[in-house]
């Protein structure tokens, strides 16, 4: 009872954490704010298959947990992992500010201000009210980083394992900064520990062993398995063009600010102020932005998520060492904030009112007859594995999006699909003849076609009649062009612009890892030069 007394206003701001996101959570299967990945964590989770990239192996393992409770949909059990995962980490980024602010003096109050930002964020509440990895990762992370605050190595090490069980990538951004930063975690030991979650990726061949598993992915087997996401990571790391990279970096602040509101600017602030480049919350947050900044999909803004995560953190911190009435600022904007992102980011109401994903799945994917070929891609492609397992059918799936790709050519042809090669050396027209060579050649061949792209509405037609959709981006290679002008980030986090905007992906020579390249070589000849002129000026003193 004391405690209830003496923490009430905690016990509050972490309820309305937990009903908001509650509340915004999709009722059904959704691709708003880019949950392309929904439909298929459901397939694996439910029938023990392999999901896309490593699968996350820990992740759908609890998510068949949680698929049998008795209420909702599937999507909405699933989705439930992710509202948890962020009032969790919420609670622990509240936690980590007392500790770091030693229970000093209103603690509690930037405490809360750092827990409602991040549970209010734009962001946060978009990626935590579908079904997502990121929320549970970035939960796991923000805990191990609390214990390694408290110098309790083994469960920070054992938390980092966990994370490597779920997202890899997510896991190796926040590991390799905490290992640098923390010679305790260097321990052999600890780190043996940490990587020993690895085990959980036996997974994929255990499930593809055991059960009848498609090889949508390519995954199933161990040469596939590291081609696929070390091939996958090498393609979008710091791939992005530079002629991309101005409108990407003012697309990354902007994220960010409407995340966390004023304590954007605390964040920025606080660094300039500390002028301590060793300052691991500093990397914490710095690199996963550098990371998506850089990245050639635009949707991996999700990755900002950890930016947000330890950037709340920061914010509560530096609260304390200014004037309390940008305390109160940031409050005020935070709960307002709050209360727009709840509104704007309710999935069903106020976001795709339709569910489209829903009706896409149970009105217009009954309209392909049992065997006939379904020619789509991204997720419309990815769902029809769920509605054949579901259903009983055999519907034949075409990514399109693969097309270009020789390898996945000659497993069409192992499938009966008949198509002619494309020798163009475009990739997008590549795919768009070998496309329309299959609606050609095959007399059973259907597309999803777009209807209301900002929402993800498609509708099911017969390719033959619809050849002008499918080589609608024969010949359109882009120019590439210096581009500043920012997207709406209200938008893109909900991903009403991937359909109109994300369509050309520009990959250059001229990428952002040439143009770090180029930076690095102008640096080590300044750095030459300047020590050969020190050097010269010195032996003339001598003469």
């Amino acid at each position: 009872m004391y405690l209830i007394k003496k923490y009430w206003p905690e016990g509050l701001l972490f309820a309305a954490i937990f009903g908001g996101l509650l509340l915004c959570l999709s009722p059904g299967m959704t691709w708003m704010n880019t949950d392309s990945d929904g439909a298929h964590y459901i397939l694996a989770s439910k029938y023990m298959l392999v999901a896309h990239n490593t699968s996350a192996p820990l992740y759908l393992l609890l998510g068949r947990l949680f698929l049998y409770l008795p209420i909702g949909s599937d999507a909405y059990r699933m989705g439930l992992i992710s509202v948890i995962a962020s009032t969790f980490a919420a609670i622990m980024i509240y936690k980590t500010v007392r500790l770091h602010l030693q229970y000093g003096n209103r603690s509690r109050l930037f405490a809360g201000i750092a827990a409602l930002i991040y549970g209010g964020s734009a962001l946060v509440i978009s990626q935590s009210t579908i079904i997502e990895t990121y929320p549970l990762a970035t939960s796991l992370l923000i805990t191990s980083y609390y214990f390694t605050v408290r110098k309790q190595w083994v469960r920070s090490s054992i938390l980092l394992g966990l994370t490597l069980a779920i997202h890899p990538l997510l896991f190796g951004i926040i590991w390799l900064v905490m290992v640098i930063a923390h010679k305790e975690l260097r321990n052999v030991k600890l780190i043996a520990m940490t990587w020993s979650f690895a085990i959980f990726y036996l997974y994929v061949p255990i499930v593809t062993y055991l059960n009848d598993a498609p090889n949508m992915w390519g995954n199933n087997q161990g040469d596939g398995f590291i081609k696929a996401n070390f091939g996958t990571l090498m393609m979008l790391t710091g791939g992005l063009s530079m002629y991309d990279l101005p409108k990407r970096i003012i697309d990354t602040v902007l994220i960010l600010f409407v995340s966390m509101g004023l304590g954007t600017g605390i964040v920025i602030h606080y660094f300039a102020r500390l002028k301590k480049w060793k300052s691991i919350l500093l990397w914490l947050v710095l690199w996963p932005a550098i990371y998506f900044a850089t990245n050639l999909a635009a949707e991996t803004y999700v990755y900002l998520i950890l930016a947000v995560a330890f950037g709340s953190i920061v914010t509560g911190i530096a609260l304390a060492k200014i004037n309390i009435k940008w305390a109160y600022a940031t409050l005020v904007i935070a709960v307002l904030m709050m209360g727009f992102n709840i509104n704007y980011y309710d999935i069903g109401r106020t976001l795709d009112p339709e569910m489209s994903t829903e009706k896409f799945y149970n009105e217009e994917l009954i309209k392909i007859p049992d065997g006939d070929i379904y020619m789509a891609g991204g997720w419309t492609w990815a769902i029809i594995y769920l509605y054949n397992k579901e259903h009983g059918t055999n519907i034949i799936p075409v990514c399109t999006d693969t097309l270009p790709n020789d390898g996945y050519l000659n497993t069409l042809n192992d499938i009966g699909v008949e198509y002619t090669p494309s020798s163009s050396e475009s990739y997008i027209t590549r795919q768009g003849e070998v496309a329309l060579s299959i609606a050609e050649l095959n007399d059973n061949v259907w597309i999803a076609k777009e209807v209301k792209p900002e929402v993800y509405q498609y509708v099911v037609e017969p390719a033959i009649g619809n050849e002008s959709y499918i080589g609608r981006w024969i010949g359109e290679e882009i120019t590439p062009t210096w581009r500043f002008e920012p997207s709406n980030p209200y938008k893109y986090i909900s991903g009403e612009l991937e359909i109109s905007e994300w369509h050309h992906i520009l990959r250059s020579n001229r990428d952002a890892k040439f143009l770090l390249s180029v930076f690095l070589w102008v640096f080590i000849i300044m750095y030459v030069w300047d020590r050969y002129s020190k050097k010269r000026k010195k032996n003339e003193v001598r003469k």
